[in-house]
């Protein structure tokens, strides 16, 4: 009887463990835009404060140029990736100043931090 009281504390706490280390809905501390046909997708993306969004081109030659400045990637080839962390909460439009431009024209996308 002991021997089964104890296997399953044992139990339950690993399955606690498990618990305690996985990670939360919202928790995410990293997002994903894919460069694809011209476009940004999604075109916009929600993230909170601290996460890194990550931008992998799929086909040819872009940009991801903050409209305000303050990011910008190299010129990215294909499958080529660029990454920020944001750590202020706002609205953060950009573009690629191939095809693109400030404002939301064409190529363009925003990043949500909230």
């Amino acid at each position: 009887m002991r021997l089964n009281t104890f296997i399953t504390a044992l139990a339950l706490i690993a399955c606690c463990l498990v618990v305690a280390a996985s990670p939360r809905k919202g928790d995410t501390k990293t997002a994903s835009v894919t460069i694809k046909n011209f476009e940004f997708q999604p075109k916009t993306i929600t993230v909170k404060p601290g996460a890194t969004v990550t931008w992998t081109n799929e086909a040819g030659a872009h940009t991801v140029t903050a409209d305000n400045d303050s990011f910008s990637s190299p010129t990215l080839s294909a499958g080529k990736t660029f990454s920020h962390k944001f750590t202020k909460k706002g609205s953060y439009p950009y573009h690629c100043t191939f095809h693109g431009g400030a404002g939301g024209h064409d190529m363009a996308g925003t990043v949500i931090v909230k």
